[in-house]
């Protein structure tokens, strides 16, 4: 969101392109619905665009089914640590946090989800704290020593300025930024939120809790590779290669990453569609000012998403391009919750965890050509994107 930095750890530097080969393997990630998505529901690839102004009431309705109708998964492993100086932005405290964790856990119960998900909440004063602490706490479970070293660099980083996702620049001061990375070599994942100590009563993403939602869904995507032999090393063979967010950022576009988070995540938390409504209105088409790469036509919002280039060399390392995941990409990603649920959503992670690239787990899942679409997509999207007004200048 505007004065918000919601950076997830790129971990890596390769880069493949979406119409890379496809190498299935031998693993195999549980996927809890039938495939491909069946096409019969309200709205479909058919209708789409036909159907865009009621996209955000389905979308939001099918999480709410997902929430009323899955069964409660396995209880996850949680350990909060809160700087002793540090005031909860987030309206409730912890105990919405907790709350909002048990209905994103609950909107992808059977897909793999992590053994033990740490929160480490702190402001600017308390930002020397949280290194120590996650040092601390980290060593004693024997995190790799190459992780622990760069998540102090992530605590630091919420609390500064992006460049990219994962480089940072300037003083340590409104730490407004949250970060969701695996744990390399292990079956968990850290959730390092960094608090302005101000409530922000005008960011309903943040003090409704949109934030936390956003960053669980970030630790459930890498979790479809948790279970696959590779992404397992020690202190002497580590590299990128070990690391699940690296696969997570290195097979699924960046405008999915962020975008599934950023809907799915917000209509996990906000507990009314009147709620989510006015969050997808006013915060998620520009929310992040505005922008050379697209003009939100429809050929500019088809390249944007069917020519992105995935990896540290392609859309994680242009911020420009990075940042619109937030907005194309979470719009995008309500159109397939809306077509497929959002656990459809979720399945491409899953088929990327086996080996597949993003075109063939798209297709996997949704029984169309990403080609096809992408195309459709886009015209909905230039559709919907006149509704919203001329984007900033």
């Amino acid at each position: 969101m505007v004065g918000s930095k919601q950076v997830w750890n790129k971990g890596v530097k390769v880069a493949s392109s979406a119409g890379s080969t496809s190498k299935p393997s031998t693993f195999k990630a549980p996927i809890p619905i039938s495939l491909p998505v069946a096409q019969n529901g309200s709205i479909t690839f058919s209708n789409l665009v036909s159907q865009i102004g009621n996209v955000d009431q389905v979308a939001y309705q099918r999480v709410q089914d997902a929430l009323a109708n899955n069964p409660a998964p396995r209880a996850i492993n949680n350990d909060v640590h809160v700087g002793p100086n540090t005031k909860i932005d987030v309206t409730g405290g912890l105990p919405r946090i907790q709350e909002i964790l048990s209905r994103t856990q609950k909107v992808f119960s059977g897909f793999t989800q992590v053994s033990n998900f740490s929160m480490l909440i702190y402001n600017a004063k308390d930002e020397p704290w949280a290194e120590a602490e996650w040092v601390s706490f980290a060593t004693s479970r024997k995190y790799l020593q190459g992780q622990i070293r760069g998540q102090k660099n992530t605590i630091a980083g919420n609390c500064q300025t992006t460049i990219t996702p994962g480089v940072f620049t300037g003083s340590i001061s409104n730490c407004r930024g949250a970060d969701s990375s695996a744990i390399q070599n292990s079956d968990d994942a850290i959730l390092t939120f960094g608090q302005s100590d101000e409530g922000n009563p005008g960011d309903s993403f943040l003090n409704k809790g949109g934030v936390v939602g956003h960053e669980y869904v970030h630790a459930v995507q890498a979790a479809q590779w948790i279970g696959n032999p590779k992404t397992y090393c020690t202190e002497s063979t580590n590299s990128p290669d070990c690391f699940r967010s690296h696969y997570v950022n290195n097979t699924v576009p960046c405008w999915l990453n962020e975008g599934s988070a950023n809907s799915i995540g917000p209509m996990a938390a906000l507990s009314t569609l009147a709620e989510y409504q006015t969050f997808h209105k006013n915060q998620l088409p520009y929310n992040q000012g505005p922008t050379t790469v697209t003009d939100y036509s429809e050929a500019s919002l088809r390249d944007f998403l069917y020519k992105q280039v995935i990896g540290d060399r392609g859309c994680i390392s242009n911020n420009a391009v990075y940042s619109l995941g937030y907005s194309v990409g979470a719009l995008t990603a309500e159109i397939l919750t809306a077509i497929g649920g959002p656990q459809s959503v979720m399945a491409i992670y899953a088929k990327s965890a086996e080996g597949l690239n993003f075109p063939a787990a798209f297709a996997a899942v949704y029984g169309i050509s990403w080609e096809n679409a992408s195309a459709v997509i886009a015209k909905a999207l230039a559709a919907e994107y006149l509704t919203f007004g001329p984007p900033p200048r």
